[in-house]
């Protein structure tokens, strides 16, 4: 499906793709967190020197990822025909401006999320209080107070990152700040959840993993970006077919995310392959597994799970034995039923919206695809 990027920039009449869509717009938003971490870091207060080297790095991580809760934004926005270009101006200017304020949460959960999870690398990169850690030792000479002082300061890193978020929602008035709100809320409680589970010895079922990746992956990755982009179209008919879609595409998403932390490639992943196992976390995959091994299974597989030290041999292992018990085919029909059920949920959305673009629902078929067959 092709999208008609005249309604985008009316200097230009090609046709482009989802990926040449998300180019365009990776580029608009990626320039608009850089003006608003830059006004923010002049605005900001000044302690010897660190106030701007903190606000460059927060530029640098915010920029560095695939942005795809603002790029949905932007799709949730331009989902509706306008009555005039002005409009759709205005619409597409204001879209980014909630674009970077969706990157900036998102940057602030990551940071946080790291921290809890004692991650090293994040987008093939040191993870931001990894690089604060670092600093610091260079500063000190490497004092035993350096690994907490570089967590310290990556918590309110991510406190900024939120504060300044806020204050780009806020300028939409309030029912943007609630819906916002709503769903932020939502993702804390999930990781409270998440975190919870992973300290636990109890294995979860399936069904309880799921509610954890539909309030801290599918509502707030897909939902909210789609039905804040559609808030700003003016068209809050919408919503309820947007979450529907959203969050059949949002668990989708996330069980394509296990699947490639589990079979993906390093290079491509930005961290080692094989970090979910080390973790411990217990994704879907998982928890078919362990309900699938004997005995003997059983014995390694503990030996393996959650252990920080393993290498590629245990890791190849436990991928050998989610093949073996056919465990990665139960997966694959558990993804394809969300994609069917994602394509019914835009198909309903079609049937009952009004002035929808036929180009931007192409996109959204196309994002669809992308979700099932990503391999980043």
């Amino acid at each position: 499906m092709l999208y008609n990027k005249g309604s985008l920039e009316s200097t230009e009449r090609d046709m482009m793709t989802l990926s040449e869509y998300f180019s365009l717009k990776r580029e608009k938003i990626s320039e608009s967190i850089s003006m608003t971490l830059e006004e923010n870091k002049a605005l900001g207060a000044k302690f010897a020197g660190d106030s701007a080297a903190i606000f460059s790095i927060m530029k640098e991580y915010a920029k560095s990822g695939k942005m795809l809760r603002g790029l949905l934004a932007c799709i949730g926005s331009e989902l509706f025909k306008m009555d005039t270009s002005q409009a759709a101006a205005r619409a597409s200017s204001d879209a980014v401006k909630v674009a970077t304020a969706l990157e900036l949460f998102q940057a602030g959960l990551l940071v946080h999320d790291d921290i809890m999870d004692k991650d090293e690398m994040r987008r093939g990169k040191p993870t931001m209080h990894k690089i604060f850690e670092r600093i610091e030792a260079e500063k000190s000479g490497g004092t035993p107070e350096s690994a907490s002082l570089g967590e310290a300061i990556g918590i309110c890193a991510g406190d900024m990152y939120y504060f300044i978020a806020w204050k780009l929602i806020t300028s939409f008035g309030a029912e943007l700040g609630t819906l916002f709100s709503r769903e932020l809320v939502d993702v804390c409680l999930a990781q409270t959840v998440d975190v919870r589970l992973g300290t636990h010895d109890r294995l979860p079922s399936l069904s309880e993993i799921l509610d954890v990746y539909a309030y801290k992956t599918a509502r707030y990755t897909i939902c909210l970006p789609l039905c804040a982009g559609a808030l700003l179209a003016g068209r809050k008919d919408a919503l309820p077919y947007l979450e529907a879609l959203g969050l059949n595409l949002g668990i989708l998403f996330q069980l394509q995310d296990d699947h490639l932390g589990l079979f993906g490639e390093a290079e491509e992943l930005g961290k080692p392959v094989g970090s979910d196992i080390r973790e411990g976390k217990k994704t879907p995959y998982m928890i078919l597994l362990i309900e699938s091994l004997n005995s003997e299974e059983t014995a390694r597989f503990g030996q393996i799970f959650g252990k920080k030290t393993i290498g590629k041999e245990e890791v190849d292992y436990v991928r050998g034995l989610v093949k073996t018990h056919g465990i990665d085919a139960r997966m694959r029909e558990l993804v394809n039923s969300y994609a069917k059920k994602a394509e019914a949920s835009l198909a309903d959305l079609s049937a009952h919206l009004i002035n929808l673009a036929p180009e931007t629902l192409g996109l959204l078929e196309e994002f669809i695809a992308y979700s099932l067959s990503r391999k980043v």
